[in-house]
């Protein structure tokens, strides 16, 4: 059972760091180089789509570094999990207190408004995205350390 769930664990966060990093390193940098029209079409999509899917992705990965944390062996195990769990939580204050609240400004942005102020929301999440990037990077070692 603990092995299940440690496994789990792991298969939900790692997808959940590598995709986050993607959108990181990739779609959002290669977004930025858009004219104005297409950038805003392209954020408010993306804003929207992973605004619906990533708070379910965020709260399982939650659960399940909980529950990992709970089976867990004791010792280092538990501590380094544990605190992988707690990184998490933290994860998902700093999103839900800044990071929604700009993604929902993002995907809803009005057609008629001028891009720069769309641009300079965007910027501000991606820089907030980095760190959160970090974070979660630091999610991922301590578990995947703690369950070895």
């Amino acid at each position: 059972m603990t092995a299940a769930i440690q496994a789990l664990a792991v298969l939900l966060a790692g997808p959940l760091v590598g995709c986050e990093i993607a959108v990181a390193v990739f779609l959002h940098p290669l977004l930025s180089r858009l004219p104005d029209d297409a950038f805003r079409a392209a954020r408010s999509a993306g804003a929207d789509q992973l605004g619906r899917v990533m708070p379910f992705w965020y709260a399982a990965t939650l659960a399940l570094l909980l529950a990992a944390a709970v089976v867990a062996p004791g010792g280092y195990p538990t501590w380094l999990i544990g605190s992988a769990a707690a990184v998490m939580v933290l994860v998902l204050v700093v999103t839900i207190a800044m990071m929604v609240p700009l993604n929902n400004r993002i995907a809803n942005y009005p057609a008629d408004q001028p891009a720069h102020e769309l641009r300079q929301s965007a910027r501000l999440w991606d820089r907030l995205h980095w760190r959160r990037v970090a974070l979660l990077v630091i999610m991922l070692v301590l578990v995947l350390v703690g369950i070895s």
